[in-house]
């Protein structure tokens, strides 16, 4: 059971008695078996994603969509759609389900596979995955953005990963716009003993 806030929105398990409070968007999530809503690293990206504007109409795309919170929180930040995508069944299953549970099922369009089946450009792109992958995906992060318009916002790893992700970003022709950091609880630590994750809004420039 989770209840917590970011910004304007409030993020809550079915099960918490607490409820928002009046003007504060909600979305209410079932966990199932995608990845946990509350980890420290959802919400290091919710952070950042309430930090960032983008100016432009805005197409969304959130790879690694687990439970869909990421997708539907910019779907409802921008009063927009967006396109959610997980290589796990049960991750596509869950983010459907949490879709039409906050009657959002007409604003998250999924599908099972990744990045490399998706092609266009959006203008907001969200990716909570670890940094080995993450190092993987940014040449399809630079593909699927539009220089000096598009925004990145990537997490899903620790401090001591930060220093590799940052020369990927670098490389690959970003800039890095918001940086908030996470300190979890033991019990969310990762194998290299740090309690604390790390989220990154970027911008593509010119390269």
């Amino acid at each position: 059971m989770f209840f917590y806030r970011i910004g304007n929105l409030v993020v809550r398990s079915p099960l918490s008695i607490r409820r928002p409070k009046r003007g504060e968007d909600c979305l209410v999530l079932r966990t199932s078996r995608s990845f946990p809503p509350a980890h420290p690293s959802t919400k290091a990206a919710l952070t950042v994603l309430q930090r960032l504007e983008v100016n432009n109409e805005v197409r969304i795309l959130d790879i690694g969509c687990g439970s869909g919170i990421l997708g539907l929180a910019a779907a409802l930040k921008y009063g927009a759609t967006a396109l959610g995508c997980d290589i796990s069944p049960a991750s596509v299953k869950a983010s459907m389900q949490n879709a039409a549970y906050n009657r959002m099922e007409d604003r998250l369009h999924l599908f099972r596979g990744s990045a490399d089946a998706v092609k266009g450009s959006f203008q907001l792109i969200l990716a909570n995955l670890p940094a080995g992958i993450h190092a993987e995906m940014f040449d399809h992060y630079r593909r699927l953005t539009i220089p000096n318009e598009s925004l990145l916002v990537i997490s899903g790893f620790c401090d001591v990963m930060e220093a590799g992700i940052k020369e990927e970003i670098v490389n690959k022709g970003f800039i890095v716009m918001e940086r908030v950091v996470v300190n979890a609880w033991a019990a969310a630590t990762t194998p290299e003993y740090t309690y604390t994750w790390v989220g990154l809004g970027l911008k593509r420039i010119e390269k």
